[in-house]
């Protein structure tokens, strides 16, 4: 008889989390959010600078870039 009321207890417990599981609210589906309206910028283009290298630094437009790395061999020297 004991055993009987304990099986019904868990039937109970478990059949309680099951009503409460499927009874919550499923979290929203996911999807892209498709943003605002595309809006084209008109972009200013500057001078157009060939990358050169002075020693091991490299050189565009007349400013140093790279970041202190060495400029490979390939890259065409500045005269």
């Amino acid at each position: 008889m004991h055993l009987q009321r304990k099986g019904l207890r868990l039937t109970g417990i478990v059949g309680s989390a099951l009503l409460v599981a499927l009874l919550v609210p499923s979290p929203a589906l996911a999807r892209q959010d498709p943003g605002g309206p595309i809006i084209s910028v008109p972009v200013r283009v500057g001078p157009q600078c060939l990358l050169m290298r002075i020693g091991d630094q490299l050189v565009r437009c007349d400013s140093l870039t790279g970041a202190g790395t060495r400029a490979p061999m390939w890259v065409p020297e500045q005269n």
